[in-house]
């Protein structure tokens, strides 16, 4: 099933163009070697047509563990776009060379801080302040997901 899902997603970003997939909570998909480099394989071949793969994930540690790793280091180089948020107890130094960011980068979201990020784009670098409009606040509540 999985890989009938993967193949539609991708023949859909190769055939029309223009198109966005995503992928949430990638590391699921972490203990299916075939899967990653499918889906890394994917993320390059898109590009030719404007197409995107968005990748998401909360557990940055499980794509470092030995094995593993060697299969998700590309998924990081791939995409032009990158938000990071605060990384949570993880060894900084591993953290900053699987996604590529100086210490410095690493200082502002070091810490904890509710609606902050990191962007990376190509070779600049923004510090994120996300708010929800008031609208939206009315909507869903201010618990983010709590």
């Amino acid at each position: 099933m999985l890989f009938n899902i993967l193949s539609y997603m991708n023949h859909k970003l190769l055939t029309n163009g223009n198109t966005v997939a995503s992928i949430d909570e990638l590391y699921l998909f972490l203990t299916n070697l075939t899967a990653i480099e499918y889906i890394r394989n994917a993320a390059k071949r898109v590009r030719k047509k404007d197409s995107s793969i968005i990748l998401a994930s909360q557990n940055i540690e499980d794509f470092l563990i030995p094995g593993i790793r060697e299969f998700t280091k590309p998924l990081f180089s791939i995409p032009t776009h990158h938000f990071l948020f605060n990384p949570g107890n993880i060894n900084p130094k591993e953290f900053m060379d699987a996604l590529q960011i100086e210490e410095s980068e690493y200082e502002l979201i070091k810490y904890p801080e509710r609606g902050v990020c990191l962007f990376k784009c190509g070779n600049e670098r923004y510090l994120l302040q996300v708010i929800a409009p008031e609208y939206k606040a009315a909507l869903f509540g201010k618990a983010g997901g709590r």
